[in-house]
């Protein structure tokens, strides 16, 4: 069957595609039968045909089946799948020609195959090229009929090119509509110039003087005087600020004439800011002071754009002053906020006073989160001033509140000892809360004394696990008398009235035996209990850490499990989540699959917090089969169930840095031995003889006669039962540990991760099942500054070899990682291919013919990619493919609306941003999306957050980095995702030298 009859039948059993179900389509292709054809009903765009597309030959090699599929395309399709074929067969201007020849002779003219290359972004990615060519080309009245039927709306990709290239006959068709154009073309054409504009500032004055003279969107008037300013500011500057007047809000308002939206007002007084401040110090100032707006979800976005604003003035330094004194107008506390820490940090004395007047009316505000940031900004301004304003707020309902009053309270030192001590004495427990943490941030000897003098007096719960956590965090933990201790335990116990849940019987729980060998009294094992279902984070007790430490673990599973079971059959409340730190505290690797498996169940039934719990559990168990679950997780829930993901990743790094060890050196500890030591077989015997068990380079267990060394292929039923199910678990194991470990070292490559020589000597040649891995894959030896030195791979013996044979040996020196084939010459590519394929070796994932991505020679410069913007894809299909491949979405902005993806190369530091248009939390399997521009920022230079709009939208945003300046392995593998993640191809440059 030809490649092309079997993308059809593929389709036609794709339950998406639903109109290629028609048996009229294959019988068509296969016949050329017309009565066929005209039965084929018009097929949907939903999915376009890019795989079938990209089955078809060249059209020098066009037979007749492959004709129908071009006359299908042309004629019962939007022609989405034409632009891929002319795309990837057209790379010459020869075979262009040749396939447009094609196209032409079953009804197609120019302006339609211009249209099909602008549905798809390979085609028109170099002006260069003779598709780039051929649109560049094509005449204005062609250019004029699409603006006038606004195709270019609907195909950015085409739109993008042309703004960029400015073809001389594009910007003649501009011109001819604008002069007649009226009403919602004349706004489409409008937005059309303006974006060619934005291309090329300073260029086409005769252009964009026509499109303001025509334009009546006030936004986009802005944008035209914004670009004839720059080419003549005495000209244009004051017909400028009379539109400014219109547009930002504030008194000087034209009466009925609508505002602008948010981000828009934004963006033009950003750009008031930097261009003409001083002339528009009064219109600015109207901006700062107008109100936000009344409802609740109106006041934080309009505040949140007036921050960005703001940031910038703060660059004018004191010119910015009247614009900080504006924001107090109205009622705009968050803007305030924003403002006084900017006129703070001008370091004005003779402003300390207007200073202290605005942060006293933002300590009247009733919004505790503003109340708290206005009692840290005080202190910035110096807490003595306000001082008497912050005693009483130790009894604020916030804690919060309380917290921020009681540390900028303990800047004052411990003169105000005395003053904290009056604080004992009231009746709220919170009010002495804030005196513990007003104690802790003091932390000096005299604040530890008088914790540790409080601690027996105290008698709320509540309070002195404030104090002992106070205490700890200072270093003064201390073992508790054991006397006192059990004075403790014993008059804690007799205020209880049994468990604190009533589905933990006490009576079923086995005994927690000690190192010693006696267990805990029936009075400890409560008071523990107790003790640890009081806290609500995944930590042990303070106070039941004597107890704790005293267990014998070895033997105290059976209690944990014990635990764990009867919180499974309760009705699994979150608040009672301490069942699983005890059980964690006091188990052992049977909660491994117990947990795991609950975690999975969890996670299906959309209970993700109790998954992230339980997570957290396996994580504080610690032993190394926890933490390989937990390290397995993270990357299991990457994509789906991303809370859960991030837990088993934060849980992950905190057992890392407990060890003092980094996330990558933990998870080459947690790979598990399943049972074999370093480079020894494991044996089974059986009456016919013994047999040795390896895992083999196909990363399955692999069996040998233990006296002949002959290969069989399973292992004889007489081995015995014992030895079967140990058997049996170890191959389940294996294969959840095998893929885990290949999406990690994946990663790691990626990542461009470094190993100390003798770490990995320790490790990789010696370890049973990342032996098998590192056979299959290239590694190099770098240099200290970051140089690839040499090649080499692991053999079965646990010896290295360069791509001769030639046996090699790491110097003391050395640093070890997977080889990006970015970092190869093409004939180190070359021999490496080639020595692979003579032993017959299989990379687990692509390494050496991983498609490479370089950056075009024109693009150096660019900050922006738009090779992919306008690709329309379902926003679950994207979804799914970005997260897989590790992007995450950015910020949640209004609306629930996402606005950008991104992916972090931290070792490179770059981070990489796409723009996705009509994304949403909300979308379900019928939204579609589309990608907009792509781009590189420094790394963790962007925030990421709930109504945070920081991603970069000019050219001139500093945080961004032009390609030509990205490393080559980051660009390539955010280039290469996106091509996945869209469904279309970029570039390859396979030999790119290293």
């Amino acid at each position: 069957m030809s490649s092309i009859l079997q993308v059809i039948d593929t389709y036609a059993a794709d339950p998406w595609r639903k109109s290629w179900r028609s048996p009229a389509i294959r019988e068509y292709v296969e016949t050329g039968r017309e009565t066929a054809f005209e039965a084929i009903p018009l097929l949907k765009s939903d999915f376009p045909p890019v795989e079938l597309a990209q089955v078809l030959p060249p059209p020098e090699a066009l037979d007749d089946l492959a004709v129908r599929v071009l006359r299908l395309l042309l004629k019962k399709t939007s022609g989405h799948g034409l632009g891929v074929w002319l795309a990837r067969v057209g790379k010459t201007p020869e075979s262009f020609q040749a396939a447009c020849q094609r196209l032409t002779e079953l009804g197609a003219d120019e302006a339609l195959i211009t249209l099909f290359l602008g549905q798809w972004s390979a085609a028109l990615e170099h002006a260069t090229s003779p598709a780039g060519q051929f649109v560049a080309g094509q005449p204005t009245e062609v250019f004029r009929a699409l603006l006038e039927n606004r195709v270019l709306i609907k195909l950015g990709i085409l739109e993008s090119f042309l703004a960029r290239t400015a073809p001389p006959n594009y910007i003649a068709g501009l011109q001819q509509v604008l002069q007649h154009a009226s009403g919602e073309l004349l706004e489409s054409v409008v937005e059309r110039a303006v974006s060619l504009l934005r291309e090329h500032p300073g260029q086409f004055i005769e252009l964009a003087r026509l499109a303001l003279e025509k334009a009546t969107d006030r936004s986009r008037r802005f944008q035209l005087l914004q670009h004839l300013y720059t080419s003549s500011p005495e000209q244009y500057g004051t017909l400028l600020d009379q539109e400014v007047v219109r547009l930002l809000p504030g008194e000087g308002n034209v009466p009925g004439v609508p505002h602008i939206p948010w981000h828009r007002e934004k963006e033009l007084a950003e750009w008031l800011i930097r261009n003409r401040p001083g002339p528009s110090e009064a219109v600015l100032a109207e901006y700062f002071a107008s109100p936000l707006g009344i409802d609740p979800w109106r006041f934080k976005g309009g505040a949140e754009y007036k921050y960005e604003a703001l940031d910038v003035a703060a660059s004018l330094g004191a010119a910015a002053v009247p614009w900080y004194r504006a924001c107090f107008r109205t009622r705009q506390p968050d803007v305030q906020l924003r403002a006084l820490k900017h006129w703070l940090a001008l370091g004005r004395a003779e402003d300390q006073a207007e200073l202290a007047a605005h942060l006293r009316q933002l300590l009247a505000a009733p919004d505790s989160t503003i109340l708290a940031r206005a009692i840290r900004l005080g202190g910035d301004v110096g807490p003595d001033v306000f001082e008497a304003d912050l005693w009483p707020l130790l009894a604020h309902k916030s804690r919060a509140v309380r917290e921020a009053a009681a540390g900028v309270l303990a800047r004052l030192g411990e003169s105000r000892l005395p003053k904290v001590r009056e604080q004992w004495a009231a009746k709220k427990s919170d009010t002495r809360l804030a005196a513990v943490h007003f104690l802790k941030t003091l932390g000096t000897p005299a604040a530890v004394t008088e914790l540790k003098a409080r601690l027996d007096l105290e008698e709320s719960d509540d309070v002195r696990d404030a104090i002992l956590l106070a205490l700890e965090s200072l270093g003064q933990g201390g073992a508790a008398d054991p006397a006192e201790f059990q004075r403790r335990v014993l008059a804690t116990v007799a205020k209880l009235k049994g468990s604190p849940v009533p589905w933990l019987n006490l009576q079923r729980l086995p005994a927690l035996p000690r190192t010693s060998g006696s267990p805990l009294s029936p009075e400890e094992r409560l008071y523990l209990i107790y003790r640890q279902s009081r806290v609500k984070e995944m930590r042990a007790d303070l106070e039941a850490r004597p107890l704790l430490k005293s267990l014998d673990r070895s033997a105290s599973g059976a209690f944990a499990v014990e635990v764990v079971t009867a919180f499974l059959g309760s009705k699994q409340e979150a608040d009672d989540r301490w069942a699983l730190a005890l059980a964690a505290l006091t188990g052992d690797d049977r909660l491994v699959p117990l947990l795991s498996a609950q975690i999975r169940e969890w996670a299906d039934a959309q209970r993700g917090k109790l998954a992230e719990y339980a997570v957290q559990a396996l994580a504080l168990l610690g032993t190394d089969a926890a933490l390989l679950a937990v390290d397995a997780m993270a990357i299991r829930y990457r994509s789906k169930n991303k809370n859960i993901g991030k837990a088993a990743a934060d849980a992950f790094a905190a057992a890392a840095a407990a060890r003092g060890l980094t996330v990558e050196e933990l998870g080459d500890l947690v790979v598990p031995w399943l049972g074999f030591t370093p480079n020894q077989p494991r044996l089974v015997t059986s009456p016919k003889g013994a047999f040795e068990v390896r895992i083999g380079a196909d990363l399955k267990l692999a069996f040998r006669e233990a006296t002949t060394g002959k290969r069989v292929a399973k292992l004889p039923d007489s081995i015995g039962a014992d030895a079967k199910s140990e058997l049996k678990e170890v191959t389940a194991n294996l294969k959840e540990a095998v893929k885990s470990q290949l999406l990690r070292l994946e990663m790691l490559m990626v990542r461009q991760f470094r190993w100390p020589g003798v770490r990995w000597l320790e490790l990789y040649p010696r370890h049973p099942l990342l032996r098998p891995l590192a056979q299959r894959l290239v590694w190099g030896e770098y240099a200290s500054s970051g140089a690839l030195q040499r090649t080499f791979r692991v053999l079965e013996d646990g010896s290295l070899t360069d791509p001769t044979d030639e046996t090699l040996a790491l110097s003391e020196s050395a640093q070890v990682g997977l080889v990006h084939p970015l970092e190869l010459t093409s004939a180190q590519r070359q021999a490496w291919v080639q020595h692979l394929a003579d032993y017959e070796v299989v990379p687990p994932f692509p390494q050496l013919d991983r498609p490479v991505v370089a950056c075009p020679a024109d693009q150096v410069e660019k900050r922006f990619d738009r090779r992919f913007t306008g690709t329309e894809l379902n926003g679950m299909t994207f979804k799914g493919r970005a997260e897989r491949l590790g992007w995450g979405r950015g910020s949640v902005c209004d609306a629930g609306m996402i606005n950008f993806y991104w992916k972090s190369f931290p070792s490179a530091g770059v981070d990489v941003f796409v723009g996705t248009e009509g994304m949403g939390v909300g979308m379900d399997m019928y939204s579609d999306m589309t990608l907009g521009e792509a781009f590189f920022v420094r790394h963790g230079s962007v925030k990421i957050g709930s109504y945070e709009y920081d991603e970069p939208g000019e050219e001139s945003d500093e945080r961004l980095i032009p390609f030509g300046q990205v490393p080559a392995i980051a660009y390539s593998e955010a280039l290469g995702d996106l091509a996945k993640i869209s469904g279309k191809t970029t570039e390859p440059t396979p030999e790119t030298p290293a």
